[in-house]
């Protein structure tokens, strides 16, 4: 058969005017921008699903155009939220041509019966167990309305994703799974919700065989870890940071805050060419952390982030701090909260995006018994535009908000002081290196 796999286009910036109108004319947004760039490797992982013998094509619209007369027999979609409406148009189309579609990815795996209206199937979670079932059925023409994992899938049977796919693109960001599954179940996080909170990882063996053969296929890159949460099980990863420090290369990840208390995988950290670490804050204001995931695990650390924050970037990791404007707790004085502490801990970068209640969350179940998600559309979902109605402030005052402290974390002159401060440390480093 010749299966296409199809990325719908996003949105990075949201579909706030302003928003959109500071960033596109800002220096820093291409870098943002590339910062989130890249195929996942979802769609990867697919194609290395796929058995042999059937050809297999990778269509990201947001790099390229979508022909919807090449002569495929199936064509799978995957889709976040804010994906969804261009997702269901894209499916819509290539149906109307007699092309078999497949839906799937996080939205589809949330609202599935959605999904089937604009499909001849869904893959429901992940896909290890069920994508080559599927394609089987599709050759046989028993196709089923629904394909759903009936257990978590043991990474060590994932494949290497089909890094060749990319080998003739502009990618200057790759991205790497290593883990499924975060044990924080946040209230607005997604993936917990549909992937699980027990941590699961390929071994290391596999981690650094995926390495090797996304070089072997792929030159001059960026890696990113698309991990959760990287390292929930920090003992796991001596092996393959000590991998990585012979290969040279320059690389990002997602973690929480624990990474600080553990002083030696700090230093293996940067040893092993990791030049910054997204971690999920959320907030400077430890009260607005009560509740946000199931322990408390954030609240209670939320005291200790500066110590934290310092301890991080000592090593000479940037942090890149991921925070949340909207929540309960949240009135119009939480924008200077933010700025004061972005500046006081020397951030190396932030994230600020708008609470959004994602399909399947937590959040969404309490905001609409609350009576407080507003009538937009999936295309609206791109965390960085209102979706709900905030507590303690308008809407606007929200969005306004949000590109207030951009426009102050962006300026020339919070840059200039940043770089300072990351020259002295890495000034320190080098003298402390010297025998």
């Amino acid at each position: 058969m010749h299966v296409g796999l199809v990325i719908p286009r996003s949105c990075v910036f949201g579909r706030s005017a302003e928003l959109r109108r500071y960033f596109e004319g800002h220096p820093s947004a291409a870098a943002y921008a590339q910062q989130w760039a890249g195929i996942g490797t979802g769609l990867l992982t697919v194609a290395a699903l796929t058995p042999n013998g059937h050809q297999v094509e990778l269509i990201d619209e947001n790099s390229e155009t979508i022909d919807f007369d090449r002569p495929y027999d199936l064509v799978g979609i995957t889709a976040m939220t804010q994906q969804a409406t261009r997702a269901y148009q894209i499916a819509d189309e290539f149906r109307r041509r007699g092309v078999t579609v497949v839906l799937g990815g996080i939205h589809a795996t949330a609202l599935p019966e959605e999904a089937k209206q604009h499909a001849d199937s869904v893959v429901v979670g992940e896909a290890e167990y069920t994508w080559p079932e599927l394609v089987a059925d599709v050759q046989r023409g028993r196709l089923q309305e629904f394909y759903r994992s009936l257990r978590p899938v043991d990474l060590r049977d994932s494949p290497v994703p089909r890094y060749e796919l990319l080998s003739d693109r502009s990618t200057p960001i790759i991205w790497l799974q290593t883990s499924r599954g975060c044990p924080h179940d946040c209230e607005f996080c997604a993936a917990s919700r549909l992937l699980g909170v027990k941590y699961r990882q390929k071994s290391a063996a596999q981690t650094i065989a995926e390495l090797h053969d996304l070089m072997d296929r792929v030159t001059s890159f960026r890696l990113h870890f698309a991990d959760d949460n990287l390292f929930a099980n920090p003992k796991h990863w001596q092996p393959v940071l000590e991998h990585l420090r012979e290969l040279n290369l320059r690389w990002w990840a997602q973690t929480d805050i624990s990474v600080a208390e553990h002083d030696d995988l700090l230093k293996l950290l940067a040893k092993s060419g990791c030049t910054s670490l997204f971690l999920g804050l959320e907030s400077p204001n430890p009260a607005a952390l009560r509740g946000i995931d199931r322990r408390d695990w954030k609240s209670r650390r939320a005291t200790r982030y500066a110590e934290h924050l310092r301890r991080i970037q000592s090593h000479g990791i940037g942090v890149h701090g991921a925070f949340i404007a909207g929540l309960d707790t949240d009135d119009a004085s939480v924008f200077a909260q933010l700025i004061d502490f972005v500046e006081s801990n020397h951030l190396y970068a932030i994230q600020l995006t708008i609470l959004t209640p994602f399909p399947a969350t937590r959040l969404r179940a309490r905001l609409l018994r609350e009576g407080r998600i507003l009538d937009t559309s999936w295309d609206n979902y791109t965390a960085w535009d209102v979706n709900f109605i905030p507590r303690n402030m308008t809407a606007e005052e929200l969005r306004k908000g949000v590109l207030t402290v951009y426009e102050h974390v962006t300026s020339r002159e919070f840059f200039l002081r940043n770089m300072h401060y990351f020259k002295e440390i890495h000034k320190g480093l080098m003298r402390e290196s010297r025998p």
